[in-house]
Parts: C-alpha cells; sequence; structure tokens
C-alpha cells in the first residue's frame, strides 16, 4: 500500500523483491526445523554442550547460505529484477535498488532466525514469538509508515533492510542475555551433580 503513491512499477518491483527474497527465507526455515527439536532436546536432557554446539553449527551453516544467496542478490540485482518484466525501466531502477539493499541484509537473516527459533524450542515462547515478530512487524510497520515520510519512495525500497538492521541489533542483545542463562542453568545443574 505504501508503494501505490508512487506507481504500478514500484508496486511490481517491490513484489518481485519480495518474492526472491522468500525463497532464500523458505529454504533457512526448513534448515530450522531440524535445528529446533535438536536445540529443545539437549536443553531438556541438560546437555549443554550439545545445544552449544546445535546452535553454533546452526547459525554457521544458515549464515553461510544467507551469505551466498545474499551476495548473488546484491552483486546480479538488476539482472534478476530484469527477468520479472519486459523493459520496464522504472520497475527494474525500483526493484534493483531494494533488492541490492535485501541482499546485503539477508547475510544476517540466518542469524536471527536461529535466535527467533532458539527461543521457542527452550519454551520460552513470548521472547521466540517477538524476535519472530521483529522483522515483519514489530520492527517493520512503524518503518514503512515513517520513513516514506522523510525519504520518500526510497523510504520503501528500504524499509525492509532497516527493519532486518534494527531486528539483527535486538537479536544480538536477546542473545547475549540468552547465553548467560544457559550458563547459569548449567552451572547450577553441575552444582546439582556434585551434591
Amino acid at each position: 500500500r505504501a508503494a501505490s503513491d508512487y506507481g504500478d512499477s514500484v508496486i511490481a518491483g517491490m513484489g518481485a523483491v519480495t518474492r526472491i527474497t522468500s525463497m532464500g527465507t523458505l529454504v533457512v526455515f526448513g534448515f530450522l526445523k531440524g535445528f529446533q527439536p535438536i536445540a529443545g532436546f539437549s536443553y531438556g536432557a541438560k546437555k549443554f554442550d550439545r545445544l552449544r554446539e546445535a546452535i553454533k553449527t546452526s547459525i554457521i551453516w544458515s549464515t553461510s547460505f544467507c551469505l551466498v544467496v545474499g551476495l548473488v542478490m546484491a552483486a546480479f540485482s538488476t539482472q534478476i529484477i530484469s527477468q520479472f518484466t519486459e523493459g520496464d525501466v522504472q520497475m527494474i531502477l525500483a526493484g534493483q535498488k531494494s533488492l541490492f539493499a535485501n541482499g546485503l541484509t539477508f547475510i544476517f537473516f540466518g542469524f536471527y532466525t536461529v535466535y527467533s527459533s532458539l527461543f521457542l524450542a527452550l519454551g520460552k515462547g513470548a521472547a521466540g514469538f517477538f524476535l519472530g515478530a521483529c522483522r515483519q512487524g514489530i520492527c517493520f510497520v512503524p518503518v514503512i509508515l515513517l520513513l516514506p515520510m522523510v525519504w520518500g519512495m526510497n523510504g520503501i525500497l528500504y524499509a525492509q533492510p532497516i527493519a532486518d538492521i534494527i531486528s539483527v541489533v535486538i537479536t544480538l542483545f536477546m542473545a547475549i542475555h540468552l547465553h548467560k542463562e544457559i550458563s547459569i542453568a548449567e552451572n547450577h545443574t553441575i552444582s546439582e551433580k556434585k551434591q
């Protein structure tokens, strides 16, 4: 709806960007469906070393995938967007700018999504829901409503990448806090075993 003020070409460009990025996000979601039970079982069994290894492995693999896909989206943004139109220059320009920025921030999507899934796997539903809603809701909605007022069409094109960056910063703080909680639980388990 925000893009409608700038014409059909911008709407089409944003639609193409959404479809392209969703192909990458769906692969990451599929990968993390395998991560969640491993994390949940490890935490429930108090196997904290295995939990840390699962988190580390998931971050490495999902971020590696997102790095490759994100760089391809950024490096070939014009060529990719051009496949969605028969020479609509405004659509290509809008889509290319947005896909380039989305490609650069997609690199962080794996990190963000691992922790969003991890909170849910560990039974921390409120934190998992909050983090899961950050990228497409809690952070995105204010950005898409306010940014076009000060930055015009660029505010629409760059709204999702900016929401992604805010979401990653929030994730970082929540991840640090979560790892402190895991360390406390691990120390408590070690103390119980010694008694």
